[in-house]
């Protein structure tokens, strides 16, 4: 077995970049699905020097994919070091699945129910008291 590729800097702050349109392509059949793989795919581009294994796990990466985006980034961190240990892919697919559900409920939870109503008391308190145009 090769030792893991690492990824550098360059291609880390690619995938942040391209994290922020994760939504960009949202639908009713996969969800994220093909903003999540657009965002992964310069890591799994460096980690699989192979066209055979890039294509597979481009596969396997274009399936049902939903969470909140503001959170995305810890899963493909995740993701991408099973990548590059080469696991399996079904071991792949189960941790992707298992962390979508929670840290999209903690990315709601933190920025829909504490960040806006706050945000809009702020808001609407400066508002009542003259201090926006």
């Amino acid at each position: 077995m090769t030792p893991a590729k690492q990824l550098d800097k360059k291609t880390l702050n690619k995938m942040v970049w391209r994290s922020l349109f994760l939504q960009a392509s949202f639908n009713y059949e996969r969800m994220q699905a093909a903003g999540w793989l657009y965002g992964i795919l310069p890591g799994l581009e460096k980690i699989h020097t192979d066209k055979d294994d890039l294509s597979k796990s481009m596969k396997h990466n274009l399936e049902f994919f939903n969470t909140h985006p503001f959170l995305v980034t810890f899963v493909m961190g995740i993701i991408l070091s099973l990548e590059q240990q080469k696991a399996d892919t079904n071991t792949i697919r189960a941790v992707r699945v298992a962390a979508m559900g929670p840290l999209g409920g903690i990315g709601d939870a933190i920025f829909w129910f504490t960040l806006v109503p706050i945000t809009a008391g702020i808001t609407a308190n400066m508002a009542i008291n003259g201090s926006l145009a």
